[in-house]
């Protein structure tokens, strides 16, 4: 009522007066709604969604938390995995991981047609598949690690700045003590009259075995293949499989195997141990955030822990594999595990291989 009776030069003070309160008021509310929007991105993180560049870490864990659940695709061998697993769930009780484990081209099979269907499945990848981690990256599919681990990483082992060397494992001759008392030392002697039908080697599983059996030739002459073929090996799907067959007694010797495999059926009091041939070629192993996780939050913090100095401890500290961080206690040193080029192998050269491979041993 007051305002409404103000006339002539009252009326005009009233308002020239207002009008700077008027104007303030809207500037400050211009500001608050200017700070809110430059805080949330900054500060707060909605589970589900991968966080955008600048989002606090702490955020990143709330929101992983929310999100309660994270799955890793993997081939390592299950106790390495139960390591990783073990120390994660410790670290972060909050967030359960589960996990599934197989070679890796069937797992990459299997992540492919999760991505193509939309379908729920891995969140992390860990797999020897150099190649296809890298052209993912190219492509931007990859989630880039966002935690605090990643500082201490150099950038040789990060590829397009979403795949990451996590680690080395040599490849090595495995043996049953009781079948083979005197063991193989080098690739050539599998080729002795006393391994015919007692041998083990393994099918083509991942494109790293194919760089495997092209290294062998390469170092052992163009016709190792065929008589390698002549000792009438069996054949397995990958590393845990021979370990298991050679413990068994199936066999007494095989042409692969890894340290982890074999060491998981020594600790079990399996009568086995292994040779690390000179040379020797490794398997290399890469990680990534796969951009269509259900979960990215909890797979970043997945990643981070993988990436951590704790995390690469619980899994290289046992002599088995090499961490490229340095000073890890335990772990192989990553400066003697040779690793193959992964741009040699274009889908053409492997299926080339696979058709050669097929054709000496199949």
């Amino acid at each position: 009522m007051r305002i409404a009776m103000k006339t002539g030069l009252a009326a005009r003070r009233a308002a020239t007066n207002a009008a700077p309160r008027i104007r303030l008021s809207r500037l400050v509310a211009a500001g608050a709604m200017l700070t809110i929007s430059l805080w949330h991105p900054t500060h707060a993180q909605v589970p589900g969604k991968p966080p955008s560049a600048g989002t606090n870490w702490n955020a990143v864990l709330d929101a992983a938390k929310k999100e309660g659940q994270v799955t890793l695709y993997s081939a390592l061998t299950n106790p390495e995995i139960e390591r990783i697993a073990t120390g994660f769930r410790k670290a972060y009780p909050d967030i359960r991981l589960e996990f599934l484990r197989g070679p890796s081209g069937e797992q990459l099979t299997k992540v492919e047609q999760e991505r193509a269907s939309g379908v729920d499945g891995a969140d992390v990848l860990i797999s020897t598949e150099l190649a296809w981690f890298i052209d993912r990256a190219k492509e931007g599919r990859l989630l880039k690690p966002a935690g605090p681990a990643l500082a201490g990483w150099q950038p040789k082992y990060i590829h397009q700045g979403t795949a990451i060397t996590i680690g080395y494992q040599p490849v090595v001759i495995p043996y049953n003590k009781n079948l083979v008392p005197v063991p193989p030392r080098s690739y050539l002697d599998l080729l002795k009259p006393e391994f015919k039908g007692k041998l083990g080697t393994t099918e083509l599983a991942s494109t790293f075995l194919i760089a495997w059996y092209e290294w062998l030739e390469k170092n052992n002459g163009p016709d190792y293949l065929k008589k390698l073929r002549a000792q009438n090996p069996r054949l397995y799907v990958g590393a845990t499989p021979t370990a298991q067959a050679i413990a068994s007694g199936e066999v007494g010797v095989a042409a692969f195997g890894n340290t982890s495999a074999t060491k998981a059926m020594m600790d079990k009091g399996a009568p086995v141990d292994f040779v690390v041939p000179s040379p020797a070629l490794g398997v290399e192993w890469m990680m990534a955030v796969l951009g269509w996780s259900k979960r990215p939050n909890a797979a970043l913090v997945l990643a981070d822990y993988v990436l951590s100095r704790e995390g690469q401890g619980v899994w290289h500290s046992r002599g088995e594999t090499a961490s490229p961080l340095p000073n890890i206690p335990g772990s192989l040193d990553a400066s003697s595990v040779s690793s193959y080029d992964p741009a040699a192998y274009t889908p053409e050269v492997v299926k080339k291989y696979r058709d050669y491979w097929g054709a000496t041993f199949k």
